[in-house]
Order: structure tokens, then C-alpha cells, then sequence
């Protein structure tokens, strides 16, 4: 099921943090999961124990079968496979890009686009006013610096987007060295 989330579904999706981390998990391994490796991964996350005590883990897997897959599958986020193991879909980008909106610093993407054009900015400005330092540089050079650090940070940004692929073994276990967002 594809469809627009609206912004009650969004807020109702990234309300519970044990929601956000099993999306970000599939999101990140971007194939199917058994709900036993995600309520691992997402129990170890909340407890900061790996491996995460078994009660935990059988609360988190509870929740997840009863409570958030289905909810992340009745939003479109999720599909469970023949062998009902869930999987993140392509609108799942969408919302994983809502919960990663911090960038390098804990800065929002916004603020470092911000920062990093002002900058350029400034300095192209400040080497044509003929500021003491730049009077000699060429204001074709700011300019262009601050440009490619412009696409540098975009790049960066479009890369921390993609999924991340699983790092699970061939046991299936939880994906070792898996960091969700801070958000």
C-alpha cells in the first residue's frame, strides 16, 4: 500500500522512539529482518547492553509483532514477506529523512546549507570589498570553493540518506556496530 502520509500519521509513526529505531533498523538493512534480530538490535539500543537482557528483548519483540510493524505496514513504511519478515519499502526514505534531519555538529541540515553558503558568500564579498588579506586573492576563487564545499555537503547529505545495508552475519544476529540517529 503506497500513500501520502498525512502529518497526524507522521507525528503518530515518530512518536514512540522503539518505532523510529525498528524503521531505522529495516531502513539500514534494507532486506528482510526477523523480528528476533530487529527486537535484538532495537532492545540493545533502549537497554545500551548488548546483548540486551532476555526481558527486554521478548518486550520489545512483543511490542514490535503486536503494536509498531503493523502500524509501520498500515502506513505503507513496511511490508512483511511470505516468511513474515518485515521489510522497509521505498517510502520509508521519506520518514528515515525526518528522523536523520541532524547533520555534521548536531546541526539540522538547514543550518549547515546555511552556514556553508553564508560563508562562501562572505568570503567572495569580503575579497571583493578588498578586505586586508583577500584584496589580492581573485574573487573567482571564493566562489568557487564555497561552491564545491556547497556540493561537498550535499553529497554528504544525499550519502548519510542511503540504507546502510545489514551488517548481520550469517546467524542473523543484530547488525554489530548498527548506530541509529539521536533524534
Amino acid at each position: 500500500m503506497t500513500q501520502t502520509l498525512t502529518d497526524a500519521d507522521l507525528c503518530q509513526i515518530l512518536s514512540c522512539s522503539r518505532r523510529r529505531l525498528a524503521l531505522e533498523y529495516l531502513w539500514d538493512a534494507a532486506q528482510p529482518t526477523s523480528l528476533a534480530t530487529l527486537a535484538d538490535a532495537v532492545a540493545a539500543v533502549e537497554t545500551g547492553e548488548e546483548p540486551a537482557p532476555r526481558p527486554a528483548r521478548e518486550s520489545v519483540y512483543t511490542s514490535l509483532r503486536q503494536t509498531h510493524v503493523p502500524t509501520l505496514e498500515r502506513h505503507g513504511l513496511v511490508r512483511v514477506d511470505d516468511a513474515g519478515d518485515p521489510v522497509a519499502t521505498p517510502a520509508a526514505k521519506a520518514v528515515v529523512r525526518r528522523i536523520r534531519d541532524t547533520g555534521p555538529f548536531g546541526l539540522s541540515w538547514s543550518e549547515v546549507y546555511r552556514t556553508v553558503g553564508v560563508s562562501g558568500l562572505f568570503a567572495t564579498v569580503a575579497t571583493l570589498a578588498g578586505a586586508p588579506g583577500l584584496a589580492t586573492v581573485d574573487p573567482l576563487i571564493p566562489a568557487v570553493v564555497g561552491l564545491a564545499a556547497y556540493a561537498g555537503t550535499s553529497a554528504y547529505h544525499v550519502w548519510t540518506l542511503r540504507p546502510r545495508r545489514s551488517r548481520a552475519g550469517p546467524s542473523g544476529t543484530a547488525a554489530e556496530g548498527w548506530h541509529p540517529s539521536r533524534a
